[in-house]
């Protein structure tokens, strides 16, 4: 239930209020119509008053429910200390280009109200990646990262921070005695068919 109390957060609430409406089905409704009608029963005290203070049908549908819900509890002063902490952001220097992606996308959830196209949004994270990681991408994308859509931008960006997320994980791993041979054998003694040093048979 949502009070409407400085200390609540509205984002958190519609997300949690749409992955409940999301369990719901009925055929022949759509799902913009089931968050419209049951979304009072969300709100209690205060929030409650608040909607009912719409006269009759003048929210007509649900994105103008949200803006408008957003745009009474979420504070201006949230936006501006959102927007200001978007705009200042950078990569860290033992950050990977995984880990700076996710909090990047972390901050933009965190302030649904930035008010950022998707070109700025893209704009800022290129800009404040650390040199090497801003040079990888520029490389895979043929010296033309801004010159891409949003999309094909974004796509790119997520497959190399796959394969940077892939590669952390191989770095983590802590290999085994039998991992160890597995590689020498790999690497060094094939394709012959022993190996003095390991004393095998291959």
């Amino acid at each position: 239930m949502f009070h409407g109390l400085p200390n609540e957060d509205p984002y958190a609430h519609l997300a949690t209020y749409i992955e409940i409406c999301n369990t719901i089905r009925l055929a022949g409704v759509p799902e913009d119509v089931v968050r419209l009608s049951l979304f009072s029963f969300s709100l209690f005290g205060e929030a409650k008053r608040w909607l009912h203070s719409f006269k009759g049908n003048s929210l007509k549908n649900w994105d103008e429910v949200v803006e408008k819900f957003l745009k009474k509890y979420f504070l201006e002063s949230k936006t501006a200390e959102g927007k200001a902490t978007i705009s200042s952001f950078h990569q860290f220097p033992d950050e990977s280009l995984s880990e700076a992606l996710e909090r990047f996308h972390g901050l933009l959830r965190k302030t649904p109200t930035h008010g950022f196209s998707e070109p700025i949004q893209l704009n800022i994270f290129i800009d404040r990646l650390r040199p090497q990681s801003k040079q990888l991408l520029v490389a895979s994308a043929g010296g033309k990262i801004k010159l891409k859509t949003p999309k094909e931008a974004m796509e790119l960006i997520e497959n190399l921070a796959d394969s940077d997320h892939a590669i952390l994980h191989d770095r983590a791993h802590i290999p085994t005695k039998r991992s160890l041979l597995s590689f020498h054998r790999r690497a060094l003694c094939w394709p012959k068919t022993s190996c003095y040093p390991c004393n095998l048979k291959l």
